[in-house]
């Protein structure tokens, strides 16, 4: 029987790479930038990078100048969304997107850098996910944040990426949204790299529909 998403998410704890990722610098430069627009061009920058090296689709960075997506409860912070990640089927190839919002959600003052970045990467991980993994979910998994601390620390900024957690939740990620209109589960068939990758670690290749 096939493993469900979750199962294969949590089993996973490194990026695979076709090619090293030469994003080190790109990476060092991103805490230096403050504005939406700096921001977005070299988190752009850096995650053309990445896509290359893991041979996946495009992935594109909107850095919104704007406070993050919140709800307050008598008078307090509730709930803040830091970005998003944005997956839509109906195309070819897959098409990726991430929003990061560049003001905190109450004082709307500038995201920090450590913050801005990490965030990033979290929200390129899930791209990764859907497009190399090629899962139909991608839940916030034990897995998944080891595959955040591998990657930030590939990139020489392991200082970013979020403590090791031994908790792992099977709900469905809030800060993702898969595309409704039109949708075609699959895609086109991923590179014979990932999908030699799959089959080595998971003993069956195609997407999981657990």
């Amino acid at each position: 029987m096939p493993r469900s998403a979750y199962e294969r998410s949590k089993g996973v704890e490194r990026v695979t790479w076709r090619e090293f990722p030469l994003g080190k610098g790109i990476a060092l430069s991103i805490l230096d930038e403050a504005t939406a627009v700096g921001r977005q061009a070299k988190g752009q920058a850096l995650l053309d990078v990445l896509d290359e090296a893991a041979g996946l689709p495009p992935c594109k960075l909107t850095v919104a100048d704007r406070p993050q997506r919140h709800r307050t409860r008598e008078g307090k912070l509730e709930v803040k969304t830091y970005g998003y990640y944005r997956i839509a089927w109906e195309s070819a190839p897959q098409r990726g997107s991430i929003r990061i919002y560049n003001l905190t959600a109450i004082r709307q003052q500038v995201l920090a850098p450590k913050v801005f970045l990490e965030t990033l990467l979290h929200e390129w991980v899930h791209h990764y996910d859907f497009t190399g993994l090629q899962l139909d979910r991608s839940p916030h998994t034990s897995g998944f944040f080891a595959r955040i601390r591998d990657l930030a620390e590939t990139l020489g900024v392991g200082f970013v990426a979020p403590p090791k957690r031994e908790v792992s939740s099977a709900a469905p990620a809030d800060d993702v949204t898969v595309a409704t209109d039109r949708l075609r589960p699959g895609g086109v068939p991923p590179p014979k790299w990932i999908r030699d990758q799959v089959l080595a670690l998971f003993g069956h290749s195609g997407r999981s529909h657990g």
